[in-house]
């Protein structure tokens, strides 16, 4: 669940940037230029702040609320800032005011670095948000957005100071967020999230039925986790040139990190067919803050397919005397669908406090709100639900939550969207 520290900085940072800019402009400044000024910083506060969520800081999971709310946010302020510098762009001036001293105050060349911005700010928007991209090709794309960044501090920098008085206080306030916004978008851009990853061998690639479980053997440190956190795979070598999010499904403490990837795509058909034991990983992480250990003592756990491996995770790591009651509703295609079910089974029979429920749709068996509050032993209102699955089951299963009288804090769900 999206925590709202995250966006109350945000909207923090820019309602102190209006009021300065409101309350101090330049002399100059009719109210069309101090309006449409304001909004191109608005516009440029929220690329700081999307640039700033790319870096994947810990901090930052913590105030938003784990790294997959922290892209949705990234989306939200990217796709904003166009629209208000499209504003901008159309609303600003495009002349010097009467009296003002051309050679003081030229328009070259942030009229054209402005124009420029604004062009490949929507080519980039528009590569960001096209789905139909694959991943390969969408991520080197995607990197054109540092593009914009950058033309966005030449554009105001090299602005007129009738238009941009640099040392104002909002002005000020612009050149603090583009020294930050610089130093994260070299971190980001340039390897240096790529240099804090941790090396793996590959010990076992393991074929299952429409997945594939990846084992890794740590090359020095092990990863520290966290029972339903992912990590980012990047395997070394030729043609396995950009890292992928994978939920962990091994236990911390097993010596091992197991990924259970889904055949969905050419990346993950590639690791089932060509992967072999012996190779080199890169694993940066942990992320995520997927943790049923922080809920209430009763807990419903609602797994779609592959949405089973943070339960996995979790059950593997999970000691008898447990002190919670849990419900664990897997939902699958069919029974051969259902990977690792007799490892569930027999955990829940030594567990004690695991009631497996599995549901299996060509038997026409779905995983329906309103079976869970013929079946479960106490009110809905009155668990906690974890979700994990594919997005249509997701947010229907919600939505009938809440329907149902699940209070929203009592749903937690993993956006695994990473584009």
């Amino acid at each position: 669940m999206l925590k709202l520290t995250g966006p109350a900085a945000i909207a923090g940072v820019i309602l102190a940037f209006v009021v300065l800019h409101l309350g101090f402009p330049p002399e100059a400044h009719d109210p069309r230029t101090t309006g449409t000024t304001m909004l191109g910083g608005i516009a440029f506060l929220l690329m700081t702040s999307s640039v700033l969520l790319s870096t994947r800081a810990e901090l930052f999971e913590e105030w938003f609320g784990g790294l997959d709310r922290m892209y949705q946010v990234h989306r939200v302020a990217g796709t904003f800032a166009a629209l208000f510098a499209l504003v901008h762009f159309f609303g600003v001036p495009k002349e010097l005011p009467p009296g003002a001293d051309p050679a003081a105050n030229p328009l070259f060349p942030s009229m054209p670095l402005g124009m420029l911005t604004l062009i490949t700010l929507v080519i980039g928007l528009f590569i960001a948000l096209n789905r139909k991209i694959r991943y390969s090709r969408w991520r080197p794309t995607h990197r054109i957005m540092g593009l914009v960044y950058v033309l966005a501090i030449g554009h105001f920098m090299t602005a007129p100071a009738i238009f941009f008085e640099r040392f104002s206080a909002s002005g000020i306030v612009l050149m603090l967020a583009a020294a930050i916004g610089v130093t994260a978008l070299v971190y980001s851009l340039f390897g240096m999230n790529r240099r804090t990853a941790l090396p793996f061998t590959i010990e076992a690639v393991n074929a299952l039925e429409r997945a594939t479980e990846v084992v890794l053997k740590p090359v020095g440190e092990m990863l520290d986790f966290r029972p339903g956190q992912f990590a980012f795979v990047e395997i070394e070598g030729k043609g396995w040139n950009e890292p992928h999010p994978f939920t962990i499904s091994s236990a911390p403490g097993e010596g091992r990190l197991r990924f259970t990837m889904k055949v969905l795509g050419d990346w993950t058909r590639q690791v089932r067919e060509e992967l072999k034991p012996g190779g080199n990983v890169l694993v940066r992480g942990p992320y995520g803050r997927f943790d049923t250990a922080e809920a209430g003592p009763k807990q419903v756990w609602l797994a779609g397919g592959i949405g089973l491996t943070p339960f996995l995770s979790t059950i593997r790591a999970m000691e008898p005397g447990d002190p919670r009651q849990i419900h664990l509703v897997y939902a699958a295609r069919e029974e051969r669908d259902a990977i690792f079910l007799d490892e569930l089974r027999d955990r829940a029979a030594a567990l004690g406090n695991v009631t497996l429920v599995p549901l299996f749709s060509d038997e026409g068996n779905f995983a329906r709100v309103d079976k869970m509050a013929e079946n479960l032993p106490d009110p809905l209102p009155s668990y906690d639900y974890f979700l994990c699955g594919p997005k249509p089951m997701v947010e229907g299963l919600v939505k009938d939550l809440r329907a149902a009288g699940v209070p929203r804090s009592r749903l937690h769900t993993e956006a695994f969207e990473f584009r």
